[in-house]
């Protein structure tokens, strides 16, 4: 071999070397995406804020940059006179003893807790964050231990100034102010919305801002330091944690402040709509919706939640079905909205006309286990029973606790003659929801049906008493006949 080509060789092989090292020292960056849900979750926190007089405010999430500071959204804590934190994973609730930073503009404060054996989430380059690239979002919703979802980053967005990061990764209700990592497991961002209850519409704060805010730490100041005006933005924020702790009272008054300090906040006539349909005021409600999109025309949520309105309101499924075809109209891969559209068919007598709809519904949510439910009763209805209850199984699958999947699944076994086994299914739906008055009322008939008369008008009974909490009359009207035939 020659010296020319000994040294062609040996720089080829050295290329090869130092490729490889490249390579490999760039996988070794990279974390699985298991090992960063562990990291982020043991720093993550839920936070209750309270008021002076012990009232529950708002809920949010934070995560540890520092020993004993936790960074958070400041609309999160914006009002409150004290807090606690409560660490993934650990029993024992934290007080935070002061706010040592904040910055209004990009919603930022960071908290002092005393806490020990926790390990700060390390910080990134949001401005190297890629359009595409795969991010990670933990949380603390309220009632769960602790959430971890993927997604990519889809855009970034300038409001008011101030740049957010958008992504597909979903943001739980209470998760707000929690980390957003990238696959090296450095924080990028902080959730800050889930806004207009669409798709990949999911907002980080990039940490770029917060790298700022750490810099800036003085000493620890009372929750209540700062005395600025609460903005319209920071009651429609309370309002939405109210409303995750269902109290939907205190969400709609916190909407209403958000109104009054901005007529035109389309989202809070939204939201506040959907408060008043859990507390039965549906008349007030669509007058929300209607406002809503008349300061929005381009609202396709709006239009499910007053087509879902309207019917309660009139008892007629058809004057719905307007709103859920503008609602696709607007937004052709709305799931939700063929959901809703393919249960008025039902209510309508029409579950072979439903079917579709779910169909689609599960075709752009392949995880939608409420639409394999309602599937599966829309076939159940046509007399399609056996795929009917692998409609069930699947929602089950994907969804253990769908008390409605089980109560469906046990009618459909009861009509197949499997008595037993749908008592158990509806044993399973009163657990996981003790209200359920159509689940007392099926239990009710089918232990009737096997004989166990005195437990059957006991159920029956129990039904009876939800159905006129609830005010469901229909379903009072059959339980008062067929207790009336049991007399």
């Amino acid at each position: 071999m020659s010296f020319s080509k000994k040294v062609y060789v040996c720089f080829i092989g050295l290329l090869i070397q130092i490729f490889c090292t490249i390579s490999t020292a760039s996988a070794q960056t990279l974390i699985p995406a298991e090992d960063i849900a562990e990291k982020a979750l043991a720093s993550t926190v839920y936070l209750e804020m309270k008021d002076r007089n012990g009232e529950t405010l708002g809920i949010g999430s934070g995560f540890f940059v520092k020993t004993n500071i936790i960074a958070t959204n400041y609309h999160v804590i914006e009002g409150a006179a004290k807090g606690t934190a409560k660490v993934v994973g650990r029993t024992r609730t934290y007080n935070i003893e002061g706010i040592t930073a904040f910055d209004i503009d990009n919603d930022l404060a960071l908290l002092k807790v005393r806490v020990f054996n926790i390990k700060p989430l390390s910080l990134g380059d949001s401005d190297k964050i890629r359009i595409g690239e795969k991010v990670y979002v933990a949380g603390y919703p309220r009632g769960l231990e602790g959430t971890f979802s993927d997604g990519i980053i889809s855009g970034r967005r300038d409001k008011n100034t101030k740049e957010l990061l958008q992504m597909t990764a979903p943001i739980s209700p209470g998760s707000s102010g929690g980390p957003v990592l990238n696959r090296k497991g450095e924080v990028i961002g902080l959730s800050f919305m889930t806004f207009e209850g669409g798709q990949n519409l999911n907002f980080a704060i990039p940490s770029k801002y917060l790298k700022k805010l750490i810099m800036m730490q003085g000493i620890v100041k009372p929750l209540s330091y700062n005395k600025k005006k609460i903005a319209a933005e920071t009651y429609y924020y309370w309002g939405c944690a109210k409303h995750v702790l269902k109290n939907f009272e205190g969400a709609i008054d916190h909407y209403n402040k958000a109104i009054q300090l901005n007529p035109n906040y389309a989202k809070a006539y939204h939201n506040r709509g959907i408060s008043k349909t859990f507390l039965n005021q549906h008349f007030s409600a669509i007058t929300d919706f209607d406002k809503a999109i008349r300061i929005k025309p381009n609202y396709p949520s709006a239009y499910v939640n007053r087509g879902l309105a309207k019917k309660n309101a009139f008892g007629d499924p058809s004057l719905a079905i307007p709103d859920f075809n503008k609602a696709i109209q607007m937004k052709s891969d709305y799931a939700v909205a063929y959901y809703n559209r393919g249960a008025a068919k039902v209510d309508l007598g029409k579950p072979a006309l439903a079917i579709p709809d779910y169909d689609k519904a599960i075709q752009i949510k392949p995880n939608y286990a409420k639409a394999y439910s309602n599937r599966g009763f829309a076939k159940f209805s046509l007399g399609q029973n056996l795929d009917a209850i692998s409609d069930f199984n699947k929602a089950l699958q994907l969804k253990p606790n769908l008390a409605e999947a089980y109560s469906n699944r046990g009618v459909t076994k009861a009509a197949l003659g499997q008595h037993l086994s749908a008592i158990t299914d509806f044993d399973m739906a009163i657990r996981f929801k003790t209200d359920f008055a159509d689940a007392y009322s099926n239990r009710g008939i089918t232990k009737v049906l096997l004989g166990r008369i005195s437990e059957g008008k006991q159920d029956l009974k129990k039904a009876l008493k939800l159905s006129i909490q609830s005010g469901n009359q229909q379903l009072k009207t059959a339980i008062e006949y067929i207790l009336s035939e049991l007399n």
